[in-house]
């Protein structure tokens, strides 16, 4: 038969709802104390240099948590995690045909070739695997 203590032991070590319900709680604090952070650096960096600059005037503390509201709205990203399996978008059809990244050893270098087999073979090769796929002689 299982003690009291065991159980609480098997809780505390085998993420029983204890430490499960604290990791969330210090997450929103974490989070919360951040955004506090954020905000009086936004207020600082605002009060410092834009009256100076621009001649506008200084913001309070709750100014700088509405702009920065404001700005992850207007600005910011609003995807989170990774994208198409974990890696960056590639800068459009010439990134897998060398014209950004290709250089000599780069996996765009084989596409270097293409222009020069398309006039030397390509018609002719593209005719004949479309005769061979409508049967066409």
């Amino acid at each position: 038969m299982e003690t009291t203590e065991n159980k609480t032991m098997r809780n505390h070590f085998c993420g029983g709802r204890r430490p499960r319900a604290m990791w969330i709680v210090l997450g929103i604090l974490g989070f919360t104390a951040l955004l506090f952070l954020f905000a009086a650096a936004i207020m600082w960096l605002w009060n410092g240099l834009m009256p100076v600059i621009f001649h506008l005037g200084v913001i309070t503390y709750c100014q700088a948590i509405g702009l920065a509201v404001l700005a992850r709205l207007l600005f910011g990203n609003m995807h989170h995690g990774p994208h198409h399996g974990g890696r960056r978008q590639r800068f459009g059809p010439w990134w897998h045909r060398g014209g950004l990244h290709g250089g000599s050893n780069g996996p765009g270098m084989r596409w270097s070739y293409y222009e020069q087999f398309w006039n030397e073979e390509g018609e002719r090769a593209f005719n004949d695997y479309v005769q061979r796929k409508s049967g066409t002689p």
